[in-house]
């Protein structure tokens, strides 16, 4: 059995560092009153209740404001817990615009606390409509109470499905890299694709699905029309190819398994 990638050939990309420290926070911060308390919620609630039955928008928006003002106490909150989400949740990312790619080799970068403080306000709107949208006789700020933390948990962990169904589940190296993938060393970049660009066309095409779009291999084997076996045998007689004309584009193939 040929052993295609050995320890003494390991090569290693430096990593940026992270903008982000990973806290060690396990006990999410006790909820206090959500309110301020003045009173005034109920009729906010019911204000933006008829603005969003008339599909007034600027009026719903008016009452949206003044109630992310009464339930500033659970916004804030809500922003305490961001060292706990961290911990135990793990860090994410978020596809970098088209500005941020002009100085950057990723496709991604780090979700951070203030991405986290618009994540929240986003959450508090999408209970205020899903409550305006439910028969409730509750109060909403019971509501909230309910839903709050649960609707920030669901967006923050949708964030770990990769917008292309296609794609394998990455990790947070992996993002680091992106899809379509970028080596952080720019000759590791130019050598690996004249590489890849020299096999026959079937194990350019796998090499390409799977190592550098990250597609999974189902969804590879549908778009390459191939069988399973098929494509399993191209991607190995793809990497036998590598090994012979350039060991070195082959072991940093290898190596993004490894992330």
């Amino acid at each position: 059995m040929i052993q295609l990638l050995e320890p003494a050939f390991l090569i290693e990309e430096e990593e940026p560092a992270l903008d982000i420290a990973m806290p060690r926070v396990y006990r999410r911060p006790a909820a206090p009153p959500l309110t301020r308390g003045n009173g005034s919620v109920s009729r906010l609630v019911a204000e933006a209740r008829r603005a969003h039955e008339a599909l007034d928008r600027p009026a719903l928006g008016k009452a949206y404001g003044e109630l992310a003002v009464q339930f500033q106490p659970g916004i804030d909150w809500a922003f305490s817990c961001w060292e706990f989400l961290l911990s135990t949740e793990g860090c994410r990312f978020l596809p970098r615009s088209a500005d941020e790619k002009r100085y950057c080799r990723g496709d991604y970068r780090v979700f951070t606390e203030n991405d986290f403080r618009k994540s929240v306000y986003r959450a508090f709107k999408g209970c205020l409509l899903s409550y305006l949208e439910a028969p409730l006789s509750s109060p909403f700020e019971w509501y909230l109470r309910q839903t709050f933390w649960l609707t920030i948990l669901k967006s923050y962990r949708a964030l770990e499905e990769p917008q292309d169904p296609n794609q394998r589940r990455l990790t947070p190296y992996s993002y680091l890299r992106c899809s379509p993938y970028q080596f952080l060393n720019g000759y590791h970049q130019e050598r690996v694709y004249q590489a890849v660009g020299q096999l026959p066309a079937l194990e350019q095409q796998v090499v390409e699905l799977y190592t550098l779009r990250f597609y999974r291999e189902e969804a590879a084997v549908e778009k390459t029309r191939l069988s399973l076996n098929d494509f399993r045998r191209l991607r190995s007689a793809a990497l036998r190819n590598l090994a012979l004309t350039d060991r070195l584009s082959l072991i940093l193939l290898v190596q993004i398994e490894r992330y």
